[in-house]
């Protein structure tokens, strides 16, 4: 990652490096009324993974509106509200004139009390309030408008354990209602180019930005070079690159071997006397294995959900891991380098969470804090995918 830094920045790690806690303070930043004003400036220190930071102070934003977003005291940043692939061009979160920004939105993400539009909107005020310069605060709003973090309400299906009046364990499905993340696919390092030569070029003020979709994206025109679309076939399907199949026709889930249904519509028991989707008896907590078959299905699942969110075939690599209430997939996204070779990328990876059924729920891109890791019930993407 090629962060832009200055010499107190460089000092500052310097002493982040030795163990010691890092008072980060706010930049000199021009007053712009027209983009809101700060209230305090950012006082942190480095977590012991230097990875994160944990604010000291209250910290807050106040939007032209009149709108105050705070950041208060005691709260965990970790910049990954931002996709990964746009630090190599604007720099870390925690430096230069966006970093007030990116504490607030940081926060705000991670919470998702607001819609998502508000708070990407709020983002690129900010960073317009902090001083950053005009075509790079458009480069970010577009970034994290159409790549980054989104939410939405949604009722879920989950199996509750509780005591029968036998006095024995029993499973029960229980609805509840939750907000969940559902994140598109981060951007290819192609897509970062095209945002680049797009807000050079067409100068779009912010409204522009958020009707400029991703498949807009990709079949613009840009200066000295062709359109640039998805390859299709006869049919208008997709074809996906670099000789890969395109993915199965999706089963029903109850077609699974896992889950072939009983005639009176009941989950058919396996011969061990088991309920497919439940957990077994006696496991004591421990998850029984995938069969091949139903890997290969919850990957097309997610294949096909990539694929319609991203408005292309995008390669990638699939590991599914089975959850108390369905399965889990990590998923590292592959592009072709200039040696025409397939390799991974800084900030191409998500994670998904499928329901038993065969629902997408949940959908985090990127670097996924500890914290989040604990609410979805799956391990940081912070080791390499087999």
């Amino acid at each position: 990652m090629r962060s832009r830094t200055n010499g107190l920045w460089l000092g500052m790690l310097m002493i982040a490096v030795a163990g010691c806690d890092v008072p980060t303070v706010s930049l000199p930043t021009p007053s712009h009324s027209d983009w809101g004003r700060f209230e305090g400036e950012v006082v942190a220190s480095w977590d012991a993974d230097g990875r994160l930071m944990t604010l000291r102070e209250d910290f807050a934003y106040v939007d032209p509106a009149g709108r105050r977003w705070l950041a208060p005291a005691g709260t965990v940043v970790d910049g990954a509200s931002i996709p990964r692939l746009f630090w190599t061009v604007i720099g870390s979160p925690f430096s230069g004139r966006y970093r007030n920004a990116s504490v607030v939105h940081d926060i705000e993400c991670d919470e998702m009390r607001e819609p998502w539009q508000d708070v990407h909107r709020m983002f690129y005020e900010a960073c317009r309030a902090g001083g950053v310069e005009e075509a790079q605060a458009k480069i970010m709003y577009y970034a994290v408008y159409h790549f980054g973090p989104r939410w939405e309400l949604i009722a879920e299906n989950m199996v509750e354990q509780m005591i029968g009046t036998d006095g024995q364990p029993v499973e029960r499905e229980v609805t509840v209602q939750h907000v969940v993340r559902v994140d598109p696919p981060p951007p290819t390092p192609e897509e970062l180019k095209r945002v680049q030569e797009y807000i050079v070029e067409e100068a779009p003020e912010p409204e522009a930005l958020e009707r400029f979709s991703r498949a807009a994206l990709h079949r613009r025109v840009g200066r000295g070079r062709g359109e640039f679309t998805p390859r299709t076939d006869a049919e208008g399907n997709f074809v996906r690159p670099f000789g890969e199949a395109a993915p199965r026709e999706l089963p029903s889930w109850r077609e699974r071997p896992e889950a072939k249904p009983a005639a009176s519509g009941d989950r058919a028991p396996r011969p061990d006397g088991q309920i497919p989707g439940r957990r077994p008896t006696g496991t004591e907590g421990r998850i029984p294995p995938i069969s091949q078959e139903t890997i290969q299905w919850v990957t097309d699942i997610v294949q096909q959900h990539i694929d319609r969110q991203a408005g292309t075939p995008r390669m990638a690599r699939y590991q599914v891991e089975r959850s108390r209430n369905g399965y889990r997939v990590l998923v590292e996204y592959l592009h072709e380098d200039d040696q025409g070779q397939l390799a991974p990328y800084e900030g191409g990876t998500s994670t998904v969470r499928v329901s038993r059924d065969g629902q997408v729920l949940e959908v985090v891109s990127g670097f996924a804090s500890r914290e989040r890791s604990e609410r979805m019930n799956y391990r940081p993407l912070d080791r390499p995918i087999n």
